[in-house]
């Protein structure tokens, strides 16, 4: 019995120092987490007449970041908690004139980045000042037709110059010749080759025969 208890408080000795370091370890990594800088957030915002889309990344995750959105001054929305990302889309109510839209964000350390801008919400179906007609510019003219004496045909024919010759010029004498000549002639080369040759065989045969 005694060697078991004594067995039992040096397992007790040995556990005891181990989950004080495991403690401390983790305790030492929250706090490097919780300090280190947000260099990698990054956000994006923008602004048209009847919305507004906020996205924000890479934030700490170890703290909360507060989002606040107001359109002259009135809250498009609570007040909205995140911690790594926050991706929205606030709808802008209908407005007659243009709305300044405000962009707050409250990050949770000392070393994060906070965010306070400014964006104007256009009318919607306001036309550009560039797509708006000019009162002062002058009507422009239609131009007036021409009239012209004689028939279209006249007008429309070319005249001809003093020094040319209304005569067409008589056609070239044809010489006989055309694109079967070669033909012709190849093809009669041919029947006296095959003649002489004929001839020649004849002979032969003859003189064999006497």
């Amino acid at each position: 019995m005694q060697l078991s208890s004594r067995t039992t408080k040096r397992s007790i000795s040995w556990h005891r120092p181990a989950a004080v370091a495991t403690t401390a370890a983790a305790t030492l990594l929250g706090l490097g987490m919780a300090s280190a800088p947000a260099s990698a957030s990054t956000y994006d915002w923008s602004v048209t007449c009847s919305q507004v889309t906020v996205d924000l990344t890479g934030y700490n995750v170890i703290v909360v970041q507060v989002v606040d959105v107001t359109a002259d001054g009135k809250a498009l929305g609570p007040e909205l908690s995140f911690r790594d990302e926050f991706h929205k889309t606030y709808t802008v109510p209908s407005h007659s004139k243009p709305v300044s839209i405000r962009l707050s964000v409250k990050a949770g350390s000392d070393d994060g980045q906070s965010i306070d801008e400014t964006k104007t919400s256009p009318v919607c179906g306001a036309a550009s000042p560039s797509q708006t007609p000019s009162s002062s510019a002058p009507a422009t003219a239609a131009p007036t037709p021409t009239v012209t004496s004689g028939t279209s045909s006249d007008a429309s024919s070319p005249l001809p110059s003093p020094g040319t010759s209304s005569a067409s010029a008589p056609p070239l004498a044809e010489t006989g010749a055309s694109g079967s000549t070669p033909l012709v002639a190849g093809t009669a080369g041919a029947v006296v080759l095959a003649g002489a040759a004929l001839l020649v065989v004849t002979r032969r045969r003859r003189t064999a025969h006497r």
